[in-house]
C-alpha cells in the first residue's frame, strides 16, 4: 500500500460502525415486596437455545408461578423443542428418556432485597437461577436453567410475563 493510502486506511479503521438497533438494556429492578411480589404470579414465557449433550436446539420455555408476598415460589417449568423428528436434537425427561417436551414441578424464592431468583425442580436435579430485571418498562426474569448428569441441559433466557387470560362469566 502506498504511503498516501496509509492515513486513509487508518482513518477508516478507526471510524465507528453505524449503531445497530438493539433491544433495551436490562436494568436492575426495584424489588417489589408483599403484594408486588405476588403480582409476579402467572405465566412467563421465553424462546431460547437449549444446549444438551446432543447439540443445541431452539426451545420454548414456560414458567407457571405462584409467588407469595414473602417471595416464596411454587410452580412448574415446561419446555418444548421447536424442531422435532428423527434428526432433531432431543432433551431428556425425568426418566432419562429422549424427549421433545417435559414438565418439571418447582419450588423456590424471589429474594425481595436483591431481586435474586432461585428455583429448583422437585423431581430431579434441575436448577433455575437469575434476576428479576426491568427492560423497556416491563419486568423480566433473566434466568439460567441448568441440570447436570444424564439429563444435562443449559439454557439462558429472558422470560416475559404473559397477560392473564380473562375469566369467562360463571367460572369464578
Amino acid at each position: 500500500m502506498s504511503r498516501f493510502c496509509w492515513p486513509w486506511a487508518a482513518l477508516l479503521v478507526a471510524m465507528p460502525l453505524p449503531a445497530a438497533q438493539a433491544a433495551p438494556a436490562l436494568q436492575a429492578a426495584a424489588c417489589p415486596s408483599g403484594a408486588g411480589l405476588a403480582a409476579l404470579s402467572g405465566t412467563w414465557q421465553a424462546e431460547a437455545l437449549a444446549h444438551v449433550p446432543g447439540g443445541v436446539a431452539p426451545s420454548r420455555q414456560r414458567l407457571q408461578l405462584q409467588v407469595g408476598a414473602d417471595g416464596r415460589v411454587r410452580g412448574q417449568r415446561d419446555w418444548a423443542a421447536v424442531i422435532t423428528g428423527p434428526a432433531a436434537v432431543q432433551g431428556r425427561d425425568r426418566q432419562g428418556q429422549a424427549a421433545f417436551a417435559d414438565v418439571q414441578p418447582m419450588i423456590g424464592w424471589i429474594e425481595p432485597r436483591s431481586c435474586r431468583v432461585l428455583l429448583v425442580e422437585t423431581e430431579d436435579a434441575g436448577r433455575v437461577s437469575g434476576w428479576l430485571r426491568r427492560q423497556g418498562g416491563e419486568s423480566v426474569l433473566e434466568l439460567e436453567i441448568s441440570q447436570s448428569g444424564r439429563g444435562a441441559v443449559v439454557v439462558m433466557a429472558v422470560f416475559r410475563q404473559q397477560p392473564a387470560s380473562p375469566r369467562a362469566p360463571g367460572n369464578r
